[in-house]
């Protein structure tokens, strides 16, 4: 693991060092192991790491955390804990420079993301948080979206992904009990068609023009007009939709970067049917593709009313960063 300078967050897996051979890592979907030194714990830095480490996921429709998190002193750890697949080490250390940070993969098991931090004094750990602490937290969402993918590329919905290829052209991953499939004109949805925990991918195409309006009001609208053309309510007249409070759409909008290199836009909110009950949240990713002179926009929506949805929506984001084009 490389220590790197005074809040500074980078990756480090060892340059050209020979690779060993891990074991699966192991840990619950969203499972963090936080290992700290009990003169830091015991002092309001402790409310810094919860902030981050424990903080409520964004567009979801009730709190849950973006963690969860298992929290034991370096006293109390051995070699059952050396596999997590997220481990964050965080101890005093009088020589440190402020605060150092070191970023490593694949230490003891594969996928694993291991971030170990020192920190001079328990102020210069807050103030680190305080700037850098969501910069933390990504490289384990990012640690997920590893992980999930891994998942996905061993067993996913050929039903759909052969959907993805006749009507895209592109091949796409989503989990295997994704199912029912309806086509329409540059449309795609396939659903796991339960009454809980109901997963759904959509796939759609916006000519490329249109992608100066990603990170504005207009893909909401655009989102909108897709979903009430394609996927209708039960009761007459009724369609998903956006939702909206005080007449602001509850989504949020950035540009990303994937763990692979690609850049996409991002959207996380909440959808309902216009006239029904159900809703729940979504995420959408849309990548340009040049080559085809369009955005192709992937969603992934849940529905699950008697569940927690944060590790659902973990999922479907996974997959959603699967679609390719086919070689």
């Amino acid at each position: 693991m490389a220590v790197l300078g005074v809040a500074l967050i980078c990756g480090a897996c060892g340059g050209g060092e020979k690779k060993t051979v891990h074991v699966p890592s192991k840990g619950l979907p969203g499972e963090l192991l936080l290992i700290v030194d009990a003169s830091l714990w015991k002092t309001d830095a402790r409310d810094s790491l919860e902030a981050v480490l424990k903080g409520n996921m964004p567009a979801l429709p009730q709190a849950e955390p973006m963690f969860r998190m298992m929290c034991i002193f370096p006293e109390d750890y051995s070699g059952s804990f050396s596999t997590m697949r997220n481990i964050i080490e965080v101890r005093r250390d009088p020589k440190a420079d402020g605060v150092e940070v070191g970023v490593a993969y694949d230490v003891k098991a594969v996928p694993q993301t291991y971030v170990g931090i020192k920190t001079r004094d328990a102020a210069s750990l807050k103030r680190f948080l305080a700037t850098r602490g969501e910069t933390v937290a990504a490289l384990f969402t990012e640690s997920e979206m590893r992980w999930e993918s891994e998942r996905l590329k061993k067993e996913y919905s050929k039903v759909a992904d052969e959907a993805s290829r006749e009507i895209f052209g592109c091949r796409v991953r989503v989990p295997a009990d994704i199912v029912k499939v309806k086509k329409g004109e540059r449309f795609l949805w396939a659903s796991s068609d339960r009454n809980t925990r109901d997963l759904n991918y959509v796939c759609y195409s916006l000519p490329l023009a249109d992608s100066s309006a990603m990170l504005t009001g207009r893909w909401v609208e655009l989102r909108d007009s897709v979903m009430k053309k394609n996927i209708p309510g039960a009761a007459p007249g009724s369609w998903m939709t956006t939702v909206y409070e005080n007449g602001r759409p509850l989504a949020v909008q950035r540009k990303v970067k994937t763990g692979d290199g690609r850049t996409a836009y991002e959207m996380r909110g909440l959808w309902e049917m216009s006239k029904g009950a159900l809703g729940g949240p979504f995420v959408s990713l849309a990548y340009e593709d040049r080559a085809h002179g369009r955005m192709l926009v992937a969603e992934g929506f849940v529905y699950s009313p008697d569940t927690n949805k944060r590790d659902l929506v973990r999922r479907m984001e996974a997959a959603l960063r699967t679609l390719r084009p086919v070689r």
